[in-house]
């Protein structure tokens, strides 16, 4: 088919193609979820409260893990350490530690959404001119509109609550398994997380001890009260991508278009779910007994074996000053989050 092209009919088309990209259309707010209504399974409301109880299954389930970690020489080698044969109590779990060492912490759950509408027409008129004199013109015209919203919750942890103890009463033990759905409603992986931790901080046999203190609760003039020793943080996410490009193409002996990569119109959508987390050790919980001696402590009966080094110098879970130092610890891991997702944020650049 040929096609003859004047100057007017060539005018026509370049202002078509500029008008097309124009007519991209107003981007609403971004859902942050592609469900069709509030009833159903996907739906923001339905989608936090599933995130939440996967959240709380996964704590209570690792936190009441009794599967005995490692105690590793602190050596390249990796040699276990030899020890006795500890009682139940005294084990290297995450169930007798945390029935030792009371943790608090804040855990940040981001839900996230982007969408983008664009149209990126492109048109070319080859084959003009002479033959002497070739010539091809190119037009093309680009427009796009971006939704963004974001949604973030904070809640504070205590694992007094997670792990039976004589402080207060536990919270209710999830009834169903964890992870059985996707993203942040599947496996999260905490357990790994706190084993890591807490493995690592076992190890541990250079750090600083009082007065430069590498402990919770640094007295005034030590490192700043930021540094905390066994200070646990993660950050879990998922970013889901959906995109739709299109539109039609024609090729004739003078014309070609719209021939952009995208097509003619693009949409993309882009989810990002997040949990970030910080805990932190704050006190020997009151089934064991303290004694000050000078800057530490001798609780009994005996700490569990593979409790790091630190847990003698924080106090006892009854002091008269815990109050001020769970709200303190609660600061401390807020801070720790809200940075750790600022250098995230900033790397994305």
């Amino acid at each position: 088919m040929d096609c003859v092209l004047g100057m007017g009919s060539m005018k026509n088309i370049v202002y078509s193609a500029i008008a097309a990209a124009s007519l991209v259309g107003c981007t609403s707010v971004p859902a942050f979820d592609l469900a069709a209504d509030n009833k159903s399974y996907g739906s923001p409301i339905v989608r936090i409260a599933s995130i939440m109880a996967n959240l709380k299954c996964e704590l209570h389930q690792a936190a009441n893990d009794q599967t005995e970690m490692p105690q590793f020489m602190n050596d390249t080698s990796l040699k276990l350490a030899t020890r006795g044969i500890p009682t139940r109590e005294r084990r290297f779990t995450l169930k007798n530690i945390f029935s030792a060492i009371a943790y608090v912490g804040e855990v940040e759950l981001t839900i996230d959404a982007t969408h983008t509408n664009g149209s990126n027409p492109s048109l070319k008129f080859p084959g003009l001119g002479t033959g002497t004199s070739p010539l091809t013109i190119g037009v093309s015209a680009a427009v796009s509109e971006k939704g963004h919203r974001s949604n973030t919750t904070y809640h504070s942890i205590d694992f007094e609550r997670l792990v039976e103890g004589p402080e207060q009463p536990v919270a209710q033990a999830p009834t169903g398994p964890c992870g059985t759905g996707p993203e942040l409603r599947g496996r999260l992986g905490i357990e790994e997380n706190l084993k890591m931790g807490l493995v690592a901080s076992s190890m541990n046999d250079i750090s600083v001890w009082p007065g430069n203190a590498s402990y919770p609760g640094a007295p005034d003039g030590g490192v700043e009260a930021k540094y905390t020793a066994g200070r646990i943080h993660a950050v879990i996410d998922f970013t889901t991508t959906t995109s739709l490009s299109g539109g039609p193409t024609w090729e004739l002996r003078r014309f070609i278009g719209p021939n952009s990569g995208e097509g003619l119109f693009n949409h993309k959508r882009e989810a990002l779910n997040q949990i970030a987390f910080t805990f932190l050790p704050l006190c020997i919980r009151d089934r064991y007994r303290g004694t000050k001696m000078r800057e530490r402590w001798e609780y009994l009966p005996p700490l569990p074996q593979g409790t790091p080094g630190w847990a003698n110098y924080l106090p006892p879970c009854n002091d008269k000053n815990i109050r001020l130092r769970k709200a303190r610890a609660l600061n401390e891991a807020h801070d720790t989050n809200i940075r750790s997702l600022d250098n995230l944020r900033l790397r994305g650049f």
